[in-house]
C-alpha cells in the first residue's frame, strides 16, 4: 500500500494536464496524497499489520504450528479442534452417566439381595421356633406379630384338587350306600 501511494505521487507528477474542465482527477488525486490522513492512515494500517503478524508468529509458537500454514488453515484447524473437544466432552459426561446408573443398579440388587436374605433368616428361625419345644410358641408368635414378619408370609395356593378328591370319595361311598 505504501508502494501504491508513492507510485500514486509519481503519477500525479506525470500525469498530462486535464483536457476538460470535468476532469478532476489530479485535484483530487493530489489532494488526497498531499493529505496527511492519507499517510497517517497507511502508517496506522501498517503498524496494526506488523501486530497483527507478530501475534499470529507468537500464536504459532504457542500451538507449536509450522510457519508454512496460511491463517486460514490455522483457523480451520483450530476449529476442527475444539468441535471435537466439546464431542469428546459430552460422550465423557453420557459414559460417566452410565456408570452411575450401572452402580446405582447394582447397589439396589445388592440391597433386595442382602434383604432377602434377612427375610430368609427370619423366616428359618420362627420355623425353627415352631419346630422346637411347645413352651415358647406364644412367645414366638408375640415377636412376629410385633414384627411384622406374620403378615409378610405369602399363603400356599389351596389344595383344591386335593379337596375335590374327598368329595368325590364321599359322592361315591354315600351313592353305595343309599339303594
Amino acid at each position: 500500500m505504501g508502494c501504491a501511494l508513492k507510485t500514486l505521487d509519481k503519477d500525479l507528477e506525470t500525469f498530462p494536464p486535464p483536457q476538460s474542465d470535468r476532469d478532476m482527477f489530479v485535484e483530487k488525486m493530489t489532494s488526497f496524497v498531499a493529505s496527511a490522513s492519507a499517510r497517517e492512515q497507511h502508517e496506522k494500517l501498517d503498524m496494526m499489520h506488523k501486530n497483527m503478524e507478530k501475534q499470529y508468529s507468537d500464536l504459532g509458537e504457542y500451538f507449536v504450528f509450522p510457519r508454512k500454514i496460511s491463517v486460514e488453515e490455522f483457523f480451520i484447524d483450530l476449529n476442527n479442534f475444539k468441535n471435537m473437544f466439546q464431542q469428546a466432552v459430552k460422550e465423557n459426561a453420557k459414559r460417566r452417566e452410565s456408570e452411575e446408573k450401572m452402580k446405582r443398579a447394582k447397589l439396589a440388587k445388592e440391597k433386595a439381595d442382602r434383604e432377602k436374605e434377612e427375610k430368609q433368616k427370619r423366616s428359618q428361625q420362627l420355623d425353627l421356633k415352631a419346630e422346637g419345644d411347645e413352651t415358647g410358641i406364644m412367645d414366638g408368635l408375640m415377636e412376629a406379630l410385633q414384627s411384622g414378619a406374620a403378615f409378610r408370609r405369602k399363603r400356599g395356593p389351596r389344595q383344591a384338587a386335593n379337596h375335590r378328591a374327598g368329595h368325590a370319595v364321599t359322592n361315591i361311598l354315600a351313592k353305595e350306600l343309599m339303594p
